[in-house]
């Protein structure tokens, strides 16, 4: 205090340092009790310390840990991440080899062709026009000496006279519509018949007989509808019947019994509805019977089939299938049941398939499995569940499965439990990959940018909205929350950053134990809550603006503004915390991608959708709806009578400016809310959203508000701040002019050691700028007659003028 009473100012520079100091200490205190979100410690995970002990006592990784694969047989261990990547890291090439999914049907093809000679003919001839054959029907060629191809003639019946040794004849789209018995009898060295594309409805007994030789019998896409028993009596040795695309309604397993050599069996895309019992067909390897419309699997359709090692029931209406169907086929490697009616299988429907490679499930109606449904599936390589809502997907359904190598599902999210498959499809949902939390680098840069961006602006103006009293309270209250809530986006954005950081190129290992932990939902609960307390500060501020400019006075007293944004903090939080409460499931409501905002765009439908639609479409956007037509009636308002709807702590003809100020405000939210919110509605009404584009909602138009808020409210309005920021720029600009005067003179910059005459000069220019009168340049060019002391004082004037108005 003074003597006289009065309080003596403090001085505006040591109240700036004292509160910065405070400000800086309770963000240092802030940033320390979120500390635990930027560096979890995921390595001690238990239920990533499970799936390794589980996998490494199967036998899997005897050399290298569970997160490593050998080069070969040698001792050298190279991480996970670089298996099949496109580049040898191994000496002998083994981190590359097998990264086509080939297991199966193809090697099981593969293994049989080499022992059918009849087919070397046509790949190692290459003499096509040379021919061994005589009397060859003119509306036949003959090819590779031996082959007789009658193809697209109109032929009624099969050829007869030809002699020669032929051991293949091709009848394709022509006009046959039997065989009569003995059609083929006199050909008796024939070993491929290929009939295909004609029109016979009956297939009768005895065509075949005494054709001892033919071990390939292809009849593809004929019409046939019914096959009549003793019809391949005569083709003892016959090996590969193909009898696709025909009109099969039901197939008489008598005529199996006559083919006791059968190999492949193809009686897809029929009409079959149902299946008896096989007969023994011990060399029978394959058999498909995709595409008809079978209803239901008998426990003995498959029984005396031991020696199967494919089938294919794909592409049909199956809804049951007997649990001890595949009880018998202890040699089968591939099991194809995709593209049916499934809803549920039973425990133990797989248990005794121990040398299956390759199962396929995709798009059945399953929802849910067994817990145990894959046990004794130990040599499964390939497992393909595409297209299927697995509700009680569980790290533990598949970690029994040792050597899995391919794993195929609906959903990204789903790979993190399996996080020791060597190749997980799809490989990333436009955030993540396999490899790593943001999947693009310049989607990592960007979080960084804009987390810092955020950061950064939005604590300036805490800092100076705290330090400031010259600013309106109300407005300077409402602007403080909401650097707050924004300031909450930036940490969000910098604890993705730094989870990135330390799951680099391993990001599927740690991914499920990320997911489902306390981590993940803590920044979920902090990106939503940014955005929800957000949005409804800026509703608060304007209706406070609307109500002011409307009735010309202020409405809201700090009082009321406090407790106002006391309400939306509470139901800010609350909208954060209810989903955890309501959705108390291991698949959480944070938990739909790595980045744990539950924006549900690239999957609109999975777990909590109906909330997540609500927040978007019930609160952001009706709020951002009122934003705009409130803006447009102050718009209409201030230009019918801009006196009267003036704000009375406004400045006259301000009203205009604050308006427009505020439309761009308001612009910013139209292109952070509106982009979402059509976004989401064109995925739940079934658009396909761009991997891409989801990754630019997420990192760019969802944290837009939060980025430019700072230069919006505080940085690029007309606030103390902006006005001390600009002198201080001009200052720094004359300082640097005055800099380049006195280079470009090439005289030294004046200061204790000048000349007595710059000295004299700059003092008496200095009296007069206070004294209010400038010495005019002629004067000065006369009295120095040198362009240093112009300029030195020149810009010593205007920082006189500057000081002043300072």
């Amino acid at each position: 205090m003074a003597s006289n009473g009065r309080r003596v100012p403090v001085p505006f520079r040591m109240r700036v340092m004292k509160k910065i100091g405070v400000t800086i200490r309770l963000f240092f205190l802030f940033c320390l009790a979120l500390y635990p979100l930027l560096t979890s410690t995921l390595e001690s995970s238990p239920l990533v310390t499970i799936a390794a002990e589980d996998l490494t006592v199967t036998g899997r990784f005897d050399v290298c840990g569970p997160e490593e694969f050998p080069c070969g047989n040698t001792s050298i261990c190279l991480d996970r991440s670089l298996h099949c990547d496109g580049i040898q890291h191994c000496d002998g090439n083994e981190d590359e080899e097998g990264c086509a999914d080939a297991y199966g049907s193809l090697s099981s093809l593969v293994k049989g062709m080499p022992k059918h000679e009849e087919l070397e003919d046509v790949v190692f001839d290459t003499s096509f026009d040379n021919c061994s054959l005589m009397n060859v029907p003119e509306s036949c060629d003959c090819r590779f000496f031996t082959f007789l191809y009658c193809q697209n003639e109109n032929i009624t019946a099969v050829p007869r006279g030809v002699r020669g040794p032929l051991t293949k004849m091709v009848l394709t789209n022509n006009s046959l519509s039997s065989f009569p018995r003995g059609a083929f009898s006199e050909y008796h060295g024939l070993k491929i018949i290929h009939v295909e594309g004609n029109v016979i409805p009956v297939l009768t007994p005895g065509p075949f007989l005494g054709l001892r030789n033919v071990t390939f019998l292809l009849l593809m896409k004929n019409q046939i509808k019914v096959i009549e028993p003793k019809t391949f009596k005569g083709l003892e040795n016959l090996q590969w019947l193909l009898m696709q695309c025909n009109l099969l309604r039901e197939l008489n397993m008598e005529v199996l019994e006559d083919l006791p050599s059968l190999e492949v069996l193809d009686l897809a895309e029929n009409k079959l509805t149902a299946l008896g019992t096989f007969p023994t067909l011990n060399r029978l390897f394959w058999l498909g019977l995709g595409k008809n419309f079978l209803e239901r699997i008998e426990k003995s359709t498959f029984e005396y089939l031991t020696a199967l090692e494919v089938l294919i029931l794909k592409n049909n209406l199956i809804y049951d299938i007997e649990e001890t169907a595949f009880s018998t086929l202890v040699k089968l490697l591939e099991l194809d049941i995709s593209h049916n009616r499934l809803k549920y299988l039973k425990p133990k429907i797989f248990w005794n398939l121990k040398n299956l490679n390759k199962l396929n499930l995709e798009f059945n109606m399953i929802s849910s499995f067994p817990s145990d449904i894959f046990r004794g599936c130990y040599s499964l390589k390939s497992l393909d569940l595409q297209g299927l809502e697995i509700n009680n997907i569980d790290i533990k359904l598949f970690h029994r499965l040792s050597d899995l190598e391919f794993i195929y599902f609906k959903k990204f999210l789903y790979c993190s439990y399996a996080p020791y498959v060597r190749i997980c499809y799809p490989k990333t949902d436009g955030l993540s990959s396999t490899e790593h939390l943001l999947v693009w680098p310049a989607l990592r840069m960007s979080v960084w940018i804009v987390a810092l961006m955020t950061c950064a602006g939005n604590t300036v103006v805490l800092t100076w909205r705290v330090l400031s009293r010259k600013e309106d309270r109300v407005l300077s209250l409402f602007i403080k929350n909401l650097a707050f809530a924004d300031l909450l986006m930036g940490i969000y954005l910098v604890a993705v950053g730094a989870q990135d950081m330390s799951f680099r190129d391993k990001y599927n290992k740690y991914a499920h134990a990320w997911l489902s932990s306390w981590h993940c939902t803590a920044c979920g609960i902090i990106a939503m809550v940014s955005s929800e307390v957000s949005v409804l500060i800026l509703s608060l501020i304007t209706l406070e603006r609307y109500r002011c400019i409307r009735t010309n006075v202020r409405v809201v007293t700090l009082s009321g503004a406090r407790y106002s944004l006391a309400a939306v903090w509470i139901i800010g939080f609350v909208l954060a915390i209810i989903p955890i409460l309501k959705y108390s499931h291991e698949q959480g409501f944070y938990s739909s991608n790595g980045l744990c905002i539950p924006l549900h765009i690239s999957d609109p439908f999975s777990f909590g959708w109906e909330y997540s639609a609500f927040v978007f479409f019930g609160i952001n956007f009706s709020a951002v709806i009122l934003i705009i037509v409130l803006y447009v009636r102050m718009f209409i308002i201030i230009k019918r009578d801009r006196q009267s709807a003036r704000p009375v702590i406004l400045k006259k003809h301000e009203d205009a400016v604050l308006a427009l100020r505020f439309f761009f405000i308001v612009l910013t939210d139209c292109l952070c809310w509106i982009p979402i919110v059509l976004i989401k509605l064109l995925a739940l009404v079934g658009v396909a959203i761009s991997h891409n584009l989801y990754a630019c909602v997420v990192v760019f138009i969802l944290p837009i508000n939060s980025a430019l808020n700072p230069f919006l409210y505080t940085i690029g309005a007309r606030t103390e701040l902006r006005r001390r920021i600009e002198k201080w720029l001009e200052r720094t600009w004359i300082c640097l002019q005055r800099f380049e005067c006195v280079v470009r003179s090439g005289q030294k910059i004046p200061g204790p050691t000048s000349s007595p005459l710059t000295q004299s000069l700059t003092t008496t220019e200095s009296r007069s700028v206070s004294s209010g009168s400038i010495l005019p340049s002629s004067t000065l060019t006369t009295s120095t007659g040198g362009e240093t002391e112009r300029c030195v004082m020149y810009h010593s004037r205007r920082d006189s003028e500057l000081s002043t108005a300072i």
